[in-house]
Formats: structure tokens, C-alpha cells, sequence
């Protein structure tokens, strides 16, 4: 293949649909994924994000029964019927209400999939419109042996759907979330650990969404971490003293919530009930094992006291 022509949008020629789906595609955030290199057009397909993610998120009935409702959102399909053929977006602009065909019997376990799908008629077959479906999984002897049935080539995953035997309704419990979300070239991709993109361009940035951390595209290829407080951070912790421990130094450990790249200084004061001026009560404290990960403090007070508070603060 070579130079597409004439480009997207220019002033008299006609051109096809291809060129109008290829200038979104150029739009949108790189897959990150091996698999897709051998076609250079490719790009990470999925869900637009939104607040707590509930564009296109499959859900139960208010009261269960065999029926899915797929809220209302946007999806980017990206063309697998041949390949390299441009981006779909897909609106869906309210609730849709699926049916989900009916249990089997004894010792008939079944995965059916929510899929938002594309069909284009240009490449394959006579329909041309896009569908909110689910895909009947085969019969399995157990639930831990089923597998999704035959999806469509241009289609995005919304849920899977577990279905056992003599089942009568679908609640929470039988629906397992699996969006995957897009967004726009430079933006970044929320996504879980278990399903991040590891070969990421140059800068590109993905959110773990399961443990609230970012990454980003190395030149050489590799992926490293940005941590939200990269070079400060603080919080509180307490000690206590009972009448057993008064007179004696006591210990507290503190994990900081993100990790530093070196060893920092810390810093710790207290914050209230400090001993009074002109009076008898010791009040001594330290700081010692400071790590990349975190440290300890150790006080002493001559009095019992619950809830001696600090505050502390840890720098690069």
C-alpha cells in the first residue's frame, strides 16, 4: 500500500467513507499492543470514559430477570473485517434493554457476551448499521469450562454474561465488566494492570486504575512509572501510651502512599497537645529506617496519653 489519496476534507474530489474513518483513526490513541504493528492504521479501540465509567457499562435489571441494560455512551470500533480500514464511532444515546436467551438445563453452563458491534456492507455482507447484541456462548458441563461464542470482527466487549442451569434471571453477580476505554491521541488511557498496553509510544500515559498509578512510553521501548507525588509528600499518624508503656519509648511505622525513587528526609512535629509550659511532662520523639517506602517514629512521654498526634512531611 502507499500514499492514500487524496487526503481527508480537501476542497472538490470525491473519496470514500475509508478516508473520513482514517482521519479519526489518525485522532486517537495508539494500541500499544504487538499484535497490532503489522497494521500501522490500528488504533485502541474501546469506550469513551466518563465520570466512574458508565458509558456503555452493562447492568442488571431493577428487578433481575432475562434481560441486560447497556447504558447510554460512545465507542470507537476500529474495522477488523479487513483490516486497516478506519475507525467507527458508535453513539448510543439511552438505555437498551437486551434480552438474554434462556438457560439450559441440568448441567448446561453458558457465557454470552454484550458486545457493541459494526457492520459495514462495503466489505462483508448486505448489512450496514451498528448493534448493541449478545452473543450466545456454547454449552459447557461446568461454568469454569464455558467460552464465548463467535463474535463479530468489529466489535467491542462490553460484559460478559454467566448463565447456569435452569437459570431464570441475570443479577449483579452474573455480570463480569470488560470495557476496555479509548481516548484521544495524548490523552490519557484509564485502564487495570492486567490489561495495560506494554509496547506504549513515547510519552504516551495510561492510568492503573486498580492501583492508582501512572505510566508512561519510554523511547527505548520500555514503560516506566510516574508517582503523583514524585517528590513530596505528608500525612499524620499517632501515638498512644498506656499506663503500661508511659515512661517508655513507643513505635509507630508509616508506609508513604506512593513509593519515592530514593530515600527522602522526613520530617515530623507534633500537631496538638504538646506538654504544657512550666510543667513536668517529657515528651520526646525520632524518626529512624526512612526508606524509599516509608519509615518509622518512635516517641517517649512520661505520661499516659491516647493519641498523641504528628504531623509529618517527606521530601527529595
Amino acid at each position: 500500500m502507499a500514499i492514500i489519496n487524496p487526503p481527508a476534507w480537501m476542497q472538490a474530489p470525491s473519496y470514500p467513507a475509508r478516508n473520513d474513518r482514517l482521519a479519526l483513526s489518525a485522532l486517537l490513541a495508539y494500541p500499544g499492543f504487538a499484535v497490532d504493528e503489522a497494521t500501522p492504521m490500528r488504533i485502541r479501540q474501546g469506550i469513551k470514559p466518563s465520570y466512574t465509567n458508565q458509558q456503555m457499562r452493562v447492568r442488571a435489571a431493577a428487578t433481575p430477570n432475562m434481560t441486560v441494560i447497556v447504558s447510554g455512551g460512545f465507542a470507537y470500533i476500529d474495522q477488523h473485517d479487513t483490516g486497516g480500514q478506519g475507525t467507527y464511532i458508535v453513539a448510543n444515546d439511552a438505555d437498551v434493554v437486551l434480552p438474554v436467551a434462556p438457560a439450559g438445563g441440568a448441567g448446561q453452563y453458558r457465557r454470552d457476551t454484550v458486545v457493541v458491534s459494526v457492520y459495514d456492507a462495503e466489505y462483508v455482507g448486505t448489512v450496514s448499521e451498528a448493534r448493541l447484541e449478545v452473543i450466545q456462548g456454547p454449552y459447557a458441563s461446568s461454568a469454569g469450562a464455558t467460552v464465548r461464542g463467535s463474535l463479530p470482527p468489529n466489535a467491542q466487549i462490553l460484559a460478559d454474561i454467566a448463565i447456569g442451569p435452569n437459570q431464570t434471571s441475570v443479577a449483579v453477580g452474573n455480570i463480569t465488566d470488560l470495557r476496555q476505554f479509548a481516548v484521544a491521541a495524548g490523552g490519557i488511557v484509564p485502564v487495570s494492570s492486567s490489561n495495560a498496553p506494554n509496547r506504549l509510544a513515547p510519552g504516551q500515559v495510561q492510568y492503573l486504575t486498580d492501583r492508582d498509578r501512572f505510566q508512561y512510553g519510554k523511547l527505548n521501548g520500555s514503560v516506566g512509572d510516574i508517582y503523583p507525588n514524585l517528590y513530596y509528600q505528608q500525612g499524620t499518624v499517632s501515638l498512644t501510651w498506656t499506663a503500661s508503656t508511659a515512661g517508655q519509648w513507643v513505635q509507630v511505622d508509616v508506609t508513604f502512599p506512593q513509593p519515592f525513587a530514593s530515600t527522602p528526609i522526613v520530617h515530623v512535629t507534633p500537631q496538638a497537645s504538646a506538654p504544657a509550659v512550666g510543667g513536668t511532662t517529657t515528651l520526646m520523639y525520632a524518626v529512624s529506617g526512612v526508606s524509599t517506602t516509608g519509615f518509622s517514629i518512635r516517641g517517649f512521654r512520661s505520661t499516659a496519653f491516647n493519641g498523641q498526634p504528628f504531623g509529618w512531611t517527606a521530601f527529595l
